[in-house]
């Protein structure tokens, strides 16, 4: 795999590392990463348009998954967030990331507005291309799928009780794949933009009904 290959797999991974264990913040740690996502695949020119478009099955295939991930993640973390979650250190944790007051209600309107756009061109859209035209389906699905799910590590290490990581991590790496099996099955990314939408949407009532 060639030098520039591996640096924009793991260019986000970077960014997230550097916002959140160098700088300590959350608002940081989004304008580097939300910055890559968006920047390299226009300075790179290589995203096709018609990766957009809308199909009946691509509409069913994204809130299928979608609701299918919202209900494995609120769900699950309603009936056994007492034993995943250290609430009060995680509470201290995102006020020392500055996740607290107005910049609350920004960063959470981020996840949901421009979190799954972001990732999904990035990951299903410039990446899957790069790596399907090096190889087949089957390794674009795969290594889309294992490094969009490295930087989630990085979160999830701090999020979670140690013990309970690989637990958290393991769905990440399941809606990596699926969401690339669709890009490939479909030929576009809609499905997989409302499938990771409706997805953060669990993620933030976790947050909103949980932790806050």
């Amino acid at each position: 795999m060639k030098l520039k290959m591996i640096l924009l797999l793991i260019g986000p991974t970077i960014m997230m590392f550097i916002g959140l264990q160098l700088f300590e913040s959350v608002a940081v740690t989004f304008l580097l990463f939300y910055g890559w996502l968006l920047g390299v695949p226009l300075l790179g020119k290589a995203f096709p348009k018609e990766r957009m478009n809308v199909s009946k099955e691509g509409i069913l295939l994204g809130v299928a998954s979608g609701l299918v991930f919202f209900i494995f993640i609120f769900g699950g973390m309603l009936f056994f967030h007492e034993y995943l979650l250290d609430v009060e250190e995680l509470r201290a944790l995102l006020v020392a990331w500055g996740f607290i007051g107005p910049a609350e209600i920004w960063l959470i309107l981020v996840l949901l507005l421009l979190n799954p756009v972001l990732e999904e061109v990035y990951w299903r859209g410039y990446m899957f291309e790069k790596v399907r035209n090096t190889g087949n389906a089957a390794k674009a699905i795969a290594v889309t799928g294992v490094f969009y799910t490295l930087y989630h590590v990085l979160t999830i290490m701090q999020l979670f009780e140690v013990t309970y990581t690989l637990v958290a991590v393991i769905p990440v790496l399941i809606a990596g794949l699926f969401w690339g099996y669709v890009r490939e099955r479909t030929g576009s990314i809609t499905a997989t933009i409302i499938g990771h939408a409706l997805g953060d949407i669990g993620i933030v009532c976790v947050y909103w009904f949980m932790v806050r």
